[in-house]
């Protein structure tokens, strides 16, 4: 009897230990590239985001970043991972797993006025800013 309770308690255990790696790694997975503090850089780091959009935010142009959400057999996102920018180009914000993080949507909006734009708009952009 205790031989099956010790058996459960170390699958319990491992269980555990698994998911909170998985979870670890996930983070790990989008938090924004070392050094890519500017869209640029960022966009060449990582080179297949999902969608990108433009924005208005408090009468300032910014552009969203989505990623792909990294998925695990121990928990499903909600999200992907988002990424603000400003017209500079500058990383102003990001969330692990938007669809989890309420403050992130509440701060930026709801993006009704958004307009989907690719890669090389998004680099424009910051780059017709910077003359």
């Amino acid at each position: 009897m205790i031989k099956k309770i010790a058996i459960g308690a170390a699958v319990v255990v491992c269980l555990l230990v698994a998911w909170i790696y998985e979870e670890n790694r996930r983070a790990n997975a989008v938090r924004p590239p070392e050094g890519a503090t500017n869209l640029i850089a960022f966009l060449d780091a990582r080179p297949q985001p999902s969608r990108i959009r433009k924005f208005v935010h408090n009468g300032e142009v910014h552009v969203e970043v989505l990623g792909k959400p990294i998925r695990s057999p121990l928990s499903v996102p909600s999200g992907p991972p988002a990424y603000i920018f400003d017209e500079t180009g500058a990383l102003v914000d990001w969330a692990a797993d938007r669809g989890e993080n309420p403050s992130f949507v509440s701060k930026w909006g709801t993006f009704s006025n958004a307009t989907f734009i690719s890669v090389e708009e998004a680099k424009r952009l910051v780059k017709a800013h910077e003359r």
